[in-house]
């Protein structure tokens, strides 16, 4: 049994199936009043600065199929348990920087808009290092920290980069004191505007890194769960335990492991998985 299957087992036998606070209290879909829809502005972005950035932006290219196959068993097993658990905010975080956490969030929250079926939220709170923006290359209208700290308007904040599905909000000017906004009232403010004015939405939240700050347990108890990533060769196997024992009282959805050797022959069948950004099945 690996450290991750042995967290993951103590993490299951102590956490509480309850927390969040946006369980879905009714499985129908509820047609959305026009007058609350979510306002977005369209951003133009380069794809061919996202593609350097390994963004799945697009996915007509081969060398591509391989990368767009890993997200779809990563958005599959997410989906599959969101539904059973009835998650609807998912934060992402990591044990330390560079596990590459803000480049799977925004490939997972791409991989579950181009389902169609409902609408993905991406939120940036990685306020002290804000990295979606900067990944995707553009500058929004408004910053996501300017209305957790001040309350500024909800209505300027969130943008698209081509799909109406996918719907985005980030800042790129860091803050230091991020734990006292991300802890204050507005948070769930803004959990209930997206309620409200998104079609059955799933919220991804880019979280810091677990050992670096307390960000993320500041933000943990607000959501129904945590996906942590980690990077195979560079993530410590005792760095990784001490976050997920940190976590350990959240709902954890599972561990992304990036840049993973493992190999599958069945990742033949029709389609190939790349080990650099594969999800391991013992582990989500």
């Amino acid at each position: 049994m690996t450290i991750i299957e042995r967290a993951l087992n103590k993490h299951r036998s102590v956490a509480k199936p309850d927390r969040g606070v946006l369980k879905r209290t009714a499985p129908p879909v509820q047609a959305i009043d026009p007058a609350l829809r979510i306002p977005r502005s369209e951003m133009q972005i380069d794809r061919d600065f996202c593609r350097q950035r390994r963004l799945l932006v697009s996915i007509d290219s081969d060398q591509d199929k391989r990368y767009v196959a890993a997200y779809r068993m990563l958005r599959t097993r997410l989906l599959q348990k969101a539904r059973t658990a009835n998650w609807m905010v998912i934060a992402v975080t990591s044990a330390g920087p560079n596990d590459g956490k803000t480049l799977t969030v925004i490939n997972l929250a791409l991989s579950l808009a181009r389902e169609k079926t409902r609408e993905i939220v991406l939120l940036d709170m990685d306020m002290r290092n804000p990295s979606v923006c900067r990944a995707l290359g553009v500058q929004p209208a408004a910053e996501l920290s300017d209305f957790l700290e001040h309350g500024t308007h909800l209505e300027n904040l969130f943008f698209t980069i081509g799909g109406d599905n996918l719907l985005v909000a980030g800042c790129v000017t860091p803050i230091e004191h991020a734990s006292e906004v991300l802890g204050g009232p507005r948070f769930e403010e803004l959990m209930g505007f997206i309620k409200r004015g998104a079609m059955d939405p799933i919220v991804l939240i880019d979280l810091p890194p677990v050992l670096v700050t307390d960000d993320a347990l500041v933000v943990a108890p607000k959501v129904d769960a945590v996906l942590v990533v980690a990077s195979e060769g560079y993530t410590s196997r005792a760095d990784l335990g001490k976050a997920l024992d940190m976590l350990s009282e959240f709902p954890v959805a599972g561990v992304v492991l990036n840049r993973s050797a493992e190999s599958s022959p069945y990742y033949n069948y029709g389609y190939e998985a790349d080990s650099n950004s594969r999800v391991s099945r013992k582990q989500v």
